[in-house]
């Protein structure tokens, strides 16, 4: 196995394990989202996707060291590459305002960016991007009772 031709593969494999190893790590019922019961209790989610991450993880893992994975990962970044750093720094960008700022006001300037970046006209992206926004804030304002993330502006459309 040479570890210079699945060196994408392994770096994809540290991020993916990296975001069980943060979910588990912290402490969910001192967040006051564990406390509940099965119904009600937040944690469910992100300790379901969390075993999910690392079982897929291991898998691939073990694919990669019994030499499974024949075709090497490209180490020479392509436009898709690109966009796809792209995306992931705006999503950082995004998670880290989103407090701040509220689900309002970040969710739809992330929305048109992402939807702009493949080619869509600027008009098509913004309104993809409000109603996107509003639809997700329905659901989850308005069926599930959830509170998004309200920032500064401090309103809820549905809740």
């Amino acid at each position: 196995m040479k570890l210079r031709e699945h060196a994408c593969d392994w770096l994809a494999r540290v991020l993916i394990g990296a975001v069980p190893l943060l979910i588990f790590s912290t402490s969910l019922s001192e967040q006051g989202v564990a406390s509940g019961g099965p119904m009600s209790n937040a944690a469910a989610y992100p300790s379901i996707i969390a075993w999910i991450l690392l079982a897929l993880s291991l898998i691939n893992t073990l694919r990669i060291v019994a030499g499974r994975i024949s075709q090497r990962s490209p180490l020479d970044p392509t436009a898709t590459t690109r966009l796809a750093l792209i995306a992931t720094g705006l999503f950082v960008v995004y998670l880290l305002c989103l407090g701040w700022l509220g689900y309002y006001l970040t969710t739809p300037v992330l929305l048109a960016a992402l939807f702009a970046m493949p080619g869509l006209s600027p008009l098509a992206a913004i309104a993809g991007a409000v109603a996107a926004t509003l639809i997700v804030a329905a659901v989850f304002e308005g069926l599930l009772n959830a509170v998004l993330p309200l920032g500064i502006v401090s309103f809820t459309l549905f809740g």
